[in-house]
């Protein structure tokens, strides 16, 4: 049986509950329409107008994430830190994040 949990307004992420009698067990999911953001992204590395590599030729845009995964290497980057050094914003200014989520 699977039960309605969340609609994220901004994303349209879905959040589902499914719970197996015979079993017990609980699953949650969370799933996200994305072909609007890598349509976007074929659309932004074909038009031959757009600048991909910086100035130095050293940085370069390679497109757009959902938030869902965002927020998804945000969490998976505080797992690894102590309870006093994890962030509370993943847009929030921290170098080591900010390395750690363009190595992704």
């Amino acid at each position: 049986m699977s039960v309605l949990l969340d609609i994220d307004p901004l994303t349209g992420a879905i959040e589902m509950m499914d719970y197996d009698h015979d079993t017990g067990l609980l699953k949650i999911t969370r799933s996200e329409q994305v072909d609007h953001i890598l349509d976007a992204n074929t659309a932004s590395y074909n038009d031959s107008s757009q600048k991909w590599r910086g100035d130095n030729n050293d940085f370069w845009h390679v497109g757009r994430i959902p938030m869902t995964m965002l927020f998804a290497w945000f969490h998976e980057f505080n797992a690894l830190r102590g309870p006093g050094s994890k962030l509370h914003d993943p847009f929030e200014d921290n170098p080591e994040w900010e390395k750690w989520m363009y190595a992704k």
